[in-house]
């Protein structure tokens, strides 16, 4: 028999997320957008830590001219952006656009940043397979919120080679489809491990809307305590090792923050032997798990 492939190092299954850098984002942000010295050290750190891709997109406020502002700091990283679908001509604008604010020639992967504005104009695709076929962009996709659109996808033979969707502990709507996608060639990035904040709040401190998830938090933070592993490396490495998985993208403001989440490389073992229990706490009710349906904050 053969030996199991080692496990890649956490640095490898990670993308640095940039929406911090251009918007006051996500449901525990107190401190707002981090200042331009604040991002150019968190890049240095990444960097340091060996990280090696960028997650941006046209819509996070100015992420894209803040990356590009700092092109000495981001050029060792390759780079992801995501562009509204249109027609043809409209997403060749957006993506030349994106390119000038980034300040670079070609990225690693271009997304579309939903899959109903590009099911309605399938042209669009064209012009990012145009884009590819260039050298513009190396890997072209779209990002997902629903499993049916990844079903559509894989039913209709789409050369999609990228795709970025929701996966964590309560939003495990995916889990079946991810393998699949990844057999067919095709990258998969996860987002919201931490479900904007969500899994990190206190089961005592959960607003009204939130309290029927109050019994699986509280169950989450002691499966972790039980393995002795930190709740966000708990749920960390449950997104970015999952079967399918590729990379999760982190968000990240401070070079602390960073850190913290690196750290949960010394977890990896022990949060796999955790993950049957966790994958108990998959919750069915999307009003939880979709941020769109959630009540605007207080």
């Amino acid at each position: 028999m053969s030996a199991a492939p080692p496990t890649p190092p956490l640095t490898a299954r990670l993308a640095l997320g940039t929406a911090q850098f251009g918007l006051a984002y996500g449901l525990n942000n107190q401190a707002g957008q981090p200042t331009a010295t604040a991002v150019a050290e968190v890049l240095a750190a990444a960097q340091a830590a060996g990280l090696t891709l960028l997650d941006t997109a046209a819509a996070y406020g100015n992420s894209e001219a803040r990356l590009g502002e700092l092109a000495g700091a981001n050029a060792a990283f390759e780079l992801i952006t995501k562009l509204p679908a249109g027609p043809p001509a409209q997403v060749v604008q957006h993506l030349a656009e994106s390119l000038g604010r980034l300040r670079r020639e070609k990225l690693y992967g271009v997304l579309f940043h939903a899959f109903k504005p590009l099911q309605d104009e399938p042209a669009a695709w064209q012009a990012l397979q145009a884009a590819r076929a260039a050298g513009q962009v190396q890997r072209i996709g779209v990002s997902l919120y629903h499993p049916h659109e990844a079903e559509w996808l894989l039913a209709e033979g789409w050369d999609v080679d990228l795709v970025q969707v929701p996966y964590n502990v309560l939003d495990q709507r995916f889990a079946a489809v991810l393998p699949r996608l990844a057999a067919q060639g095709v990258e998969v990035h996860v987002r919201s491990a931490f479900l904007q904040g969500l899994l990190l709040r206190e089961p005592a401190t959960l607003l009204e809307f939130f309290r029927p998830l109050a019994p699986k938090l509280t169950r989450l933070r002691a499966l972790a305590a039980e393995a002795g592993v930190p709740l966000p490396a708990a749920l960390l490495l449950f997104a970015a090792y999952a079967p399918g998985v590729a990379r999760a993208v982190i968000g990240v403001d401070s070079v602390a923050n960073l850190h913290e989440n690196l750290a949960a490389a010394q977890y990896v073992d022990a949060a796999e032997a955790l993950r049957p229990a966790l994958a108990e706490l998959a919750e069915p009710t999307d009003t939880f798990i979709l941020p769109y349906a959630w009540p605007p904050r207080p």
